[in-house]
């Protein structure tokens, strides 16, 4: 009797083992194995192999759980038919099922989701060991679900990631600024120079044949830091100047031509991406281009503009004075 008993519980630990192990292993995610890889876990590097050989790791598993649920039935009837008439066993057989199915299956499964970096890191070792011992079969059955299993997954897609900071939000972990944050960060990559400029007609500009002096009049009536510097037209764009480098000259050379003080222009096309906009003006250490749409001037675009699209209207301390 106690042998049954053993035997019994025996069959419920390991084919509850197996099925939490299943549930871990298909629930980590890379991030998550990245993470235990960074922090140099035990285990770490065998799971990031389970889950390279994802196809290989679930036969494995499979073969191992499938294995001990044939056996331990046939282990577990066969003792109970030495102690009970056939009443008796078929009554042994539903407790087993209901066992099976509660403390093999739901909790273990239940367990196994919850805690999956954890358990799917103990046990990688140990899958990885069974897959060598049984390469022939696992290569055989891999090989035989291929067809239906071929293919990658896409892994964090912007939906995806939409979705996350969702949950992220409602669960608290998450906080609102900071979910704002990054879908307009998603909403960022989408936008043109096109649709974040300052259309032509609300452009202050400068004459490449402006005296300074003509130039310090204009600054002080627009009071911006920087101008774009046109020729005969509009189109012909010679430069960018700085506020400062005319008042500067204005105390030496008041009568010098504002095209000998610009400097060389950044000309973006009108459906430039905005992070492409921002990645520009990092490089190049800029703050402001010209947007031309087919050779032709459509307005300007500063980097205020694009980070405003990120984190909302910036004000300067000329926006308050004028408030």
């Amino acid at each position: 009797m106690l042998l049954l008993l053993f035997t019994a519980a025996t069959f419920l630990l390991l084919s509850g083992v197996m099925a939490a192990v299943d549930a871990a292993v298909l629930s980590v995610s890379r991030p998550e194995i990245e993470e235990l890889r960074i922090q140099r876990k035990w285990g770490a590097e065998r799971l990031a192999q389970v889950r390279d050989r994802l196809n290989e790791s679930v036969v494995v598993i499979v073969i191992a759980t499938n294995t001990i649920n044939v056996l331990g039935p046939i282990l577990v009837s066969h003792q109970a038919f030495e102690h009970f008439s056939v009443t008796g066993v078929v009554t042994v057989t539903v407790l087993l099922t209901i066992g099976t199915i509660v403390f093999s299956e739901i909790i273990p499964k239940s367990i196994g989701a919850r805690y999956a970096p954890t358990i799917a890191r103990l046990f990688a070792p140990l899958i990885n060991a069974a897959g060598l011992v049984l390469y022939p079969v696992v290569k055989l059955f891999a090989w035989i679900s291929h067809p239906f299993t071929s293919g990658k997954r896409k892994i964090g897609t912007e939906d995806q990631i939409r979705a996350l900071v969702r949950i992220g939000h409602h669960a608290g972990l998450i906080e609102t600024d900071e979910g704002t944050l990054i879908h307009r960060a998603f909403v960022l990559c989408d936008k043109t120079a096109g649709q974040v400029m300052t259309p032509l007609s609300d452009v202050a500009a400068l004459g490449a044949e402006f005296t300074v002096q003509q130039a310090v009049n204009e600054i002080g009536r627009c009071k911006f830091s920087r101008y774009p510097v046109f020729g005969h037209n509009l189109d012909e764009v010679v430069g960018i100047v700085l506020s400062r480098d005319i008042l500067l000259e204005s105390l030496s050379d008041p009568s010098r031509r504002i095209r000998s003080l610009a400097r060389s222009p950044a000309i973006v096309a009108a459906d430039t991406k905005s992070d492409d906009l921002l990645d520009l003006f990092r490089r190049q250490r800029i703050h402001l281009a010209v947007v031309q749409d087919d050779g032709r001037t459509v307005g300007i675009i500063t980097m205020e503009d694009v980070l405003e699209e990120l984190v909302g209207e910036i004000h300067d301390e000329k926006d308050r004075s004028r408030s």
